[in-house]
């Protein structure tokens, strides 16, 4: 390896296990707290600066600071709750200013949690900033809390990253367990190793490894808990919330949760839910919503609109109004459709004012022609299964549809599926249904309303 490849970590046994950092490597450290994470961090900012390199922090968490502010570093305070496609957005036009060869360190990304509900769209903004990074020749550290994240998230995060070092703080020892180490290896480099002043030492004595081992079983949590996305768990809760005779600040409080992340942001509407919605309204919107995310204006404004008028005691509008029996596909099943056919980048130029209209016939072609992630389809069958063979009709129900002051009336498809002909072919035309109706987003009409 030549001299201009390597970059230091700032501890001399760290740089000897992991044969050096790269330029190119995305570091991720899981870690039990903030303090392990800052353990790696500190020694990494000093080398920099007495490196002279370019050093950006960006800022998004709510916990406290991983970087206090210097002279050598360059902050940038983003706000998750702005969304997965406006907050990745914001971080990819970053790298694109700062350019090759910066040095990065992000805040915790379980912080994410909090503002997107869900590990999915997590391993999705890992999936289309890491091979940005790598592509830059940057050097960037991220954190993610054990046990916090599903095994999935876990996984895509593993495949994407360069390194995944585990991080544990045991009997006033911090120990370092390389999980992946992309394109180096040594006999002992995926060994767990203590560490001792400016070294690490590999643990190969079996009662010492057995001790540890021990002690990070003891740390986790269920199993099958670490199966659900954290969307999942958080319904969980509601849902036992709603059985069971809990105090209404309680139910208060999760509603709100559940409204930030399932409803939209647009305050007006969400005035119009509080007084309108409770948990149990919010729980069965749940049970028919396919993937996770909002689920658009429009089909929120006929929630809302059925929900107003059966509170209206003057008419028995229970006798007039159909049985409600729509589905709903969530907000990040678009986003992960277009994350994991991996046409992220053409997304973003078209989002520029060069490639607005430029770029949307390339776009709108390759939205016609995706693969949905395998539950995703799981969920298809089993609402078409559901239904049948009744007729259905797929609208679109976009972030923009049906708020204030913007109707975007007719400027997305909504299609009629005859839903006839055997389960195989069924499934087929109606997928081929829902690739029309996001690619529709792409019509010249819509983008000339935008």
């Amino acid at each position: 390896m030549s001299a201009i490849d390597f970059v230091s970590s700032g501890i001399k046994g760290l740089d000897d296990i992991l044969q050096g950092l790269r330029k190119g490597d995305n570091v991720v450290w899981q870690v039990d707290n903030i303090d392990d994470y800052l353990h790696f961090v500190e020694p990494f900012c000093r080398r920099a600066k007495a490196e002279s390199k370019k050093l950006i922090y960006i800022r998004f968490a709510e916990h406290r600071p991983i970087i206090e502010p210097a002279d050598n570093v360059k902050q940038y305070r983003l706000d998750a709750n702005s969304g997965f496609e406006s907050f990745s957005k914001q971080i990819h036009d970053i790298i694109t200013r700062e350019g090759e060869g910066a040095f990065y360190v992000f805040d915790c990304l379980s912080d994410l949690l909090s503002a997107w509900a869900t590990d999915l769209m997590i391993g999705n903004f890992f999936m289309v900033t890491c091979p940005y990074l790598f592509k830059l020749k940057t050097v960037a550290y991220f954190a993610i809390l054990r046990n916090n994240h599903s095994y999935k998230t876990i996984a895509r995060i593993r495949e994407t990253t360069q390194l995944l070092i585990d991080v544990y703080d045991f009997e006033g020892n911090f120990y370092l367990h390389p999980l992946k180490v992309w394109n180096r290896y040594s006999p002992t480099m995926y060994l767990p190793h203590q560490q001792k002043e400016d070294k690490f030492i590999p643990i190969t004595n079996s009662v010492d490894a057995v001790r540890l081992f021990s002690y990070i079983s003891d740390r986790g949590v269920e199993r099958t808990e670490r199966n659900l996305d954290y969307w999942d768990r958080l319904f969980l809760k509601a849902e036992e919330l709603a059985r069971e005779n809990r105090s209404q600040s309680e139910k208060t409080k999760m509603e709100e949760q559940l409204n930030r992340i399932m409803i939209g942001r647009e305050a007006r509407m969400l005035s119009l839910v509080e007084h309108n919605l409770v948990l149990e309204d919010l729980l069965a919107i749940k049970s028919r919503m396919i993937g996770t995310g909002f689920i658009g204006g429009k089909a929120l404004g006929m929630l809302l609109a059925r929900k107003i008028l059966l509170k209206d005691k003057k008419i028995d509008w229970q006798k007039y109004l159909e049985p409600h029996d729509s589905f709903f596909i969530g907000s990040d099943v678009f986003y992960t459709y277009i994350v994991q056919n991996g046409w992220w980048d053409l997304w973003s130029e078209q989002k520029t004012e060069e490639g607005f209209f430029e770029k949307a016939s390339d776009l709108k072609d390759k939205l016609l022609h995706g693969t949905f992630p395998e539950e995703v389809k799981e969920q298809f069958n089993e609402m078409l299964e559901y239904f049948g063979q009744s007729p259905i009709i797929v609208r679109s129900s976009s972030l923009l549809e049906d708020g204030f002051g913007n109707a975007f009336a007719g400027k997305y498809e909504s299609i009629f599926c005859v839903n006839q002909g055997s389960p195989e072919e069924r499934y087929a035309n109606f997928e081929r249904t829902v690739r029309q109706v996001f690619a529709s987003t792409m019509n010249e009409d819509a983008l000339t309303y935008r």
